[in-house]
């Protein structure tokens, strides 16, 4: 199957969650994201700022803010020019932190420190489909790809999705990067 139909598919699935669903399922991924933090001793963690057709991680990104043993969060940062994605600390997810950039995602607001990449202990990663051994569908830009294939390989890929985002199998190309395992949102 085609990679546009897979998107579509997976996009009118998620934007059909209802929205107790949605709070529910990011109630259990705070959960379950704190815990995976924990058990790894990541003190540095890149997370998303998701839009409606992603699992919410602000409850996860809350949570860790407020943690002392995290020293930073991150988030991605969309450059204007050169179509480059940065991890830009976060300060928080209030209205006075966060800006909406170019793409119509949140982000935090200018001036924005640059996370380097060799300071990453995990990354959160969101995708439209995943496949169970970690395999990964995006937007379509090669944002994500591109800024994992510069981790270093101790860097936990963490692949954040809901059970319908999950499929059997995906068209891949050799520059996608997996992730090394999957949170799933609604599994029990």
């Amino acid at each position: 199957m085609e990679k546009s139909v897979i998107r579509k598919e997976i996009r009118t699935a998620m934007l059909g969650l209802d929205p107790e669903d949605r709070a529910r399922d990011a109630a259990v991924v705070r959960d379950r994201c704190v815990a995976l933090v924990r058990e790894h001793g990541a003190r540095s963690v890149m997370a998303y700022l998701a839009d409606s057709g992603e699992v919410d991680l602000d409850p996860a990104i809350a949570t860790l803010l407020a943690d002392d043993r995290i020293l930073e969060i991150g988030v991605p940062v969309i450059s204007d020019a050169g179509g480059r994605m940065t991890c830009g600390r976060l300060r928080g997810l209030d209205a006075g932190s966060l800006t909406t950039d170019l793409h119509g995602l949140r982000s935090p607001l200018p001036p924005v420190r640059e996370m380097q990449v060799r300071s990453l202990e995990m990354i959160l990663v969101p995708g439209v489909a995943f496949t169970a051994d970690g395999r990964r569908l995006g937007r379509g830009g090669g944002y994500y790809d591109r800024f994992l294939a510069m981790l270093p390989p101790t860097v936990h890929r963490v692949g954040i999705c809901h059970s319908r985002q999950i499929r059997s199998d995906l068209p891949t190309e050799p520059h996608d990067v997996r992730v090394h395992e999957l949170l799933i949102a609604d599994e029990s």
